[in-house]
Order: C-alpha cells, then structure tokens, then sequence
C-alpha cells in the first residue's frame, strides 16, 4: 500500500499543505478547482528556505468571511467539484475541528475570526482535498512524525493537538510555527504519529512557510 509521510519539524499552516502537495504533482488540479469552485486565484512559486527547494503558495486576495459564510462555501465547492464521502467527511471534519477548538478557547458563541474568519481558511480546506485526492492520499496509508510549535503557539492549536492526544513539541523559535488550519488538516489526515523509519526510494514534496528562519522552514510529505 502507498504510503503518505508528513514530517512536520517545522510546524503546520494550510498553505504549506497545499503547496508540498503542488510540489508533489496536484499543483495544477488544486490551481483550477479552486478557480472553478470558490473563484480564488492562486498560483505557487518556487522559493528556497535556507537552500531548501520548496514550493509557496500565493493568494490573489484574503477576504474576512462569517463562519456561517465558510460553511457555505465549502459546501458549494464539494458540489461544484463533487467531492464523493471521504473527501466531504474530511473536509467537514477539518473545519469543525478549528470552530471546537476556538469555541473552546474564546467560548460559545464567540468564536474568534482570526483563523476561521478568512478566506484562506475555506481556500486551504477545499485545496487541500483536491491535492489529496489527486495524488490518491484517501487511499493510502498516512502518518505523521510529531508536529513542532514554536514558543508563541495558538492556544486553539495547542487545544487541537491535545484534543486528539497528537504529539508534538516545542521549538525554540519565538513565532508561531503550527496554525489551527495546519493542525487540523493532519490530525484529521494521519491514521497514526510515528517517527518514520522508511530509508528507501520516494518522492518528496516541499511546502515553504512564509517566514525565514535559521532552519529550512519547510513542511515536507513523501510518497513511498
């Protein structure tokens, strides 16, 4: 069975998900199903991250969307693109997890806007569908090595990862390394966190964030 490994050392946001699944081969399928359903213009760039080669996302506009508003937009993308169950099972599953975890931080029926407010938000759940999809992830076996935060975490991410019994640590870096997108899209994604073992062939795929640091801050996932 194909096997997906996702080395997040350098934390997690939805758009280095996105773009180390562009680099992976899905670039032009999320490009034009994004397009197609939500009507957002993306594009990736080749960057490189202290001498890491990594793909980044770039985003035309980021508008302020209700969280009812992005409920509706993920399900007019599932239709427009016809996502079949587990994809629609993911995706759904990705963004209750986010609105849980910030009621839960901010309390009922004040759920902060700053992570589920925008429109990157619906742009990184629908893409990152499409991009599993086309490389064939729902099919396949996927892990996670332990994710890293920095020393400034989202209390709604740590809340996730906890929430879940997800491993992680903390890095020495004073910056938000892990976003409450990021965190959900893998604990809703990975079967189990395990340090890969895994020294033969496979085929890589960089996701650049959007800060440089002294380490290559990149999010890594293999194809084995």
């Amino acid at each position: 069975m194909t096997q997906f490994v996702f080395l997040p050392e350098m934390g997690c946001s939805g758009d280095m998900v996105l773009s180390a699944l562009a680099d992976l081969g899905a670039e032009a399928e999320i490009r034009d199903s994004l397009k197609l359903s939500l009507g957002a213009d993306v594009s990736f760039k080749e960057t490189s991250k202290n001498g890491v080669r990594a793909k980044m996302l770039q985003l035309s506009s980021d508008e302020k969307c209700s969280p009812l508003k992005i409920m509706e937009l993920i399900r007019s993308a599932a239709d427009i693109l016809e996502f079949d169950e587990p994809q629609m099972r993911f995706a759904w599953d990705t963004f209750e997890t986010i609105i849980e975890a910030e009621k839960s931080v901010h309390g009922i029926g004040e759920v902060h806007l700053h992570e589920v407010g925008r429109m990157d938000t619906v742009v990184d759940i629908v893409g990152a569908t499409v991009g599993l999809t086309s490389l064939g992830a729902f099919d396949a076996d996927i892990i996670s090595s332990p994710i890293a935060v920095g020393k400034q975490p989202a209390p709604a991410t740590i809340r996730i990862l906890k929430s879940r019994k997800f491993d992680f640590y903390q890095r020495d870096i004073a910056h938000e390394l892990c976003t409450p997108t990021g965190a959900s899209i893998i604990v809703n994604l990975a079967h189990r966190v395990e340090k890969p073992k895994h020294t033969g062939r496979y085929r890589e795929g960089c996701g650049g964030g959007s800060m440089d640091f002294h380490l290559p801050n990149v999010l890594r996932v293999r194809i084995i």
